[in-house]
């Protein structure tokens, strides 16, 4: 029995853990033994009873970045490295695939001595470093460098490798593989509690917007641009994040309380997309854009920012508008919101876990005949 490990920070609710559970779940059902391993104990999300859940606590808080190869951050993640080693090889044995997630993970691992790593890149790296790449650039690149040169690596989206192609050279053994979209297990969450109806909600007559409360997610824009627009449906906004409050002070400040809703966290938020007339992504970038899938699994018409780099993968030109383009961003939802059936985009069924799945052992496999570094 094939054994595969998905390694990453927590099961926190966002795209990355999202891909994990999915992936994991395909896995399974391939006959793997299926293993998740996370550095902290934080789980929104929940997990197949048929996968393996361990935790290897890294108890390192870091303040600030520093990417230098002898710092304090460097050595305390050498030693988590030897930690996940040791604790992989005694209770899982070695595995013949391991998918390491987030930058964070990423690193950690380029010290790992264990085989058959992959790291999964979830983001465009220039984005994600963009001010470390204007204050130090060469440190910056060098750092990088070391990270993704250490495993192959797989992109979520063609716009991610090639953007680290870019900007780090060829530096590994590369390929773009997409997230897995499991349209008929989110079919039948949609169809689960919580239901909308208590919240104040109608079938088919709210717009909503899936994301943490972060910089990155554009909610900043988002709600500039739906004050400009009609406003024939109220919006939802589902997440949560450290700028919660001052998003919430945005709604109060330009007026539009009585149709803006906050849902919070929902551990289970396709009822909410599942229902609603539109879906809108507003994000500065992204490496996929999960919601985007999940929404076409639904059939509910999307609109998203053109941001780098999945949303124009996935969507065609009219449901797209440039990033910071407030006016255009208000014009399309509005245009949405008139004529939704334009703006309903089906699922790509090579999205589906199992042809996903398939493509990671495929890459393991060249990867591992090619002779790159694992």
């Amino acid at each position: 029995m094939p054994t595969t490990l998905f390694i990453l920070k927590a099961l926190e609710g966002r795209g990355a853990e999202r891909m994990v559970t999915t992936l994991a779940s395909a896995y399974v059902k391939m006959g793997h033994s299926v293993h998740v391993l996370c550095l902290e104990a934080t789980q929104d999300m929940p997990l197949d009873a048929n996968i393996h859940y361990h935790l290897v606590p890294y108890d390192e808080v870091f303040t600030e970045q520093n990417f230098a190869s002898e710092s304090k951050q460097a050595q305390a993640y050498k030693a988590v490295a030897q930690r996940i080693d040791s604790y992989v090889l005694s209770h899982i044995g070695t595995p013949d695939l391991i998918l390491a997630n987030i930058y964070k993970v990423n690193w950690i691992m380029a010290y790992s001595r264990l085989p058959n790593i992959i790291n999964v890149l979830h983001t465009a790296l220039s984005k994600q470093f963009e001010q470390q790449l204007l204050d130090m650039p060469a440190q910056t690149i060098h750092h990088l460098r070391m990270v993704y040169g250490a495993h192959p690596c797989s992109c979520v989206s063609d716009g991610a490798r090639n953007d680290l192609l870019a900007l780090l050279g060829n530096i590994t053994q590369t390929t773009t593989i997409y997230n897995p979209c499991d349209a008929a297990w989110i079919q039948s969450q949609a169809l689960l509690t919580p239901r909308i109806e208590p919240f104040g909600l109608r079938d088919k007559q709210y717009i909503v917007h899936v994301a943490s409360f972060d910089t990155m997610k554009g909610h900043r824009d988002l709600l500039h641009a739906y004050a400009k627009t009609a406003r024939k449906l109220p919006l939802v906004l589902i997440g949560k994040g450290r700028l919660e409050a001052e998003i919430k002070a945005l709604v109060r400040q330009l007026n539009i309380s009585r149709d803006v809703i906050f849902l919070g966290f929902q551990s289970n938020p396709y009822p909410f997309m599942a229902s609603a007339a539109l879906l809108v992504l507003t994000s500065k970038f992204e490496g996929f854009g999960y919601v985007i899938v999940e929404a076409q699994a639904l059939g509910v018409p999307v609109i998203s920012t053109d941001c780098p780099f999945g949303p124009r993968e996935l969507l065609p030109n009219e449901n797209l508008v440039a990033v910071g383009d407030i006016d255009g961003l208000a014009r399309l939802i509005d245009k949405a919101v008139n004529a939704r059936s334009r703006h309903t985009v089906p699922l790509n069924q090579q999205l589906l876990p199992t042809v996903i799945a398939q493509q990671y052992a495929a890459f393991a496999l060249s990867a591992k005949a090619s002779g790159s570094k694992d």
